[in-house]
């Protein structure tokens, strides 16, 4: 293999496809990058148990040009780092003999053991032979999906399912959800002329949004493909596939509240501000909000260090008052992922979750957040 590639073309493909290279993989050939050309460009593929991303830098401009067909597998962050250490300009890469990449640039010239590629996981580019659906979404859609749901998962592999986001595809509809058993979010993307029969997947949270990393500066349609074992996702020159977690989401029909005593709406950035004074001096997280027909006041305290009080003007109540103390920092999570500027609050009794939806959005989002028993020191 002989190619000549341009120095910015190719650290960003390794920026990106260094995201699925563990650091301490006990597998030598995962800890690699492999190289290979074809028709299309100059292919940048790494690989673990459970996410895969391959980059092509495309033939045809001055970005790159194969002059020898081949492949090699590059350990793959000692590649990145000695890349992202010389000057801008062309840089010639060259596999020899036993697996060693010579990298050429200017006047420096580097040799590095590489690994034989046949033993490199395959990537193909379509999950067949047992493909589920297809379907393109916008993807600043896609990426607001992302947003809005995945923070919620959980981090704990006590129960594997629920670290992951639920994607269910049916009735020309695409409905995400994820939860840690405390709060939960929801979001429904319209899929117009597409997905008519319902399936469902489950992808890790976590590859989810190393997807919606690699997306968020590209412009256009994402292609999502499911099948029995994985979910691919393809954008221009990215193409990403992710293990599927096996198992049942955990039913929620039964958790949101389908009535509610008291409702309120008020201007999200005031309460978020609020919130995040509060927790400087929550102890454990908790504040402690307190519903009247003007304002809701925000108290925290922690016995060593104070206490805080904030006051936020509402801008309706329906019902009575109340009070409720909630996790600071997983109502922040909430908070900071709505993208409208008036948020509805309701309460549905002590026990029941806090349910929180955007004003000008209330059919397609919804945010769940249990509430904290608390011991007298509050009153």
């Amino acid at each position: 293999m002989l190619v000549q590639v341009a120095h910015d073309a190719l650290l960003l493909a390794l920026q990106h496809v260094l995201r699925a290279v563990s650091a301490n993989n006990p597998i030598p050939i995962l800890s690699g990058v492999r190289i290979h050309t074809n028709e299309d460009g100059i292919i940048m593929t790494a690989s673990n148990t459970s996410l895969a991303i391959q980059y092509r830098i495309p033939l045809g401009d001055s970005s790159a040009t194969v002059q020898k067909a081949g492949a090699i597998v590059v350990p793959g962050r000692y590649f990145y780092e000695i890349i992202r250490k010389l000057s801008v300009g062309p840089i010639l890469l060259e596999a020899k003999e036993r697996w060693f990449l010579t990298i050429e640039s200017g006047k420096s010239q580097i040799r590095l053991c590489g690994m034989d590629p046949v033993e490199f996981p395959s990537f193909n580019h379509s999950l067949s032979p047992d493909p589920v659906r297809k379907l393109r979404l916008a993807n600043g859609s896609f990426l607001k999906a992302v947003k809005q749901t995945a923070f919620a998962a959980s981090t704990s592999e006590t129960r594997p399912v629920i670290t992951g986001v639920s994607l269910v595809f049916g009735n020309e509809l695409l409905h995400l959800m994820a939860t840690d058993g405390i709060r939960l979010a929801a979001l429904t993307i319209p899929i117009n002329g597409q997905a008519t029969d319902i399936s469902n997947v489950i992808i890790p949270a976590n590859n989810l949004k190393e997807v919606a990393k690699m997306f968020s500066a590209e412009e256009g349609l994402i292609e999502i493909e499911t099948g029995l074992r994985q979910i691919g996702f393809a954008m221009n020159n990215l193409q990403i596939h992710s293990a599927l977690i096996e198992g049942a989401f955990p039913s929620v029909k039964n958790i949101i509240p389908q009535r509610c005593i008291s409702q309120v709406v008020m201007e999200k950035s005031s309460l978020l501000h609020a919130v995040e004074r509060a927790c400087v001096l929550a102890g454990d997280n908790i504040i402690r909000l307190s519903v009247t027909p003007e304002s809701v006041e925000l108290t925290s305290k922690t016995a060593e260090l104070g206490e805080t009080e904030e006051e936020v003007q509402l801008q309706t109540l329906s019902g009575d008052k109340f009070i409720v103390s909630l996790n600071g920092k997983l109502l922040m999570d909430i908070l900071r992922c709505i993208d409208k500027e008036s948020i509805k609050i309701s309460y549905s009794g002590s026990m029941s979750p806090i349910m929180i939806l955007p004003v000008e959005d209330t059919s397609a989002s919804l945010f769940l957040i249990t509430p904290v028993r608390t011991a007298s020191s509050f009153t």
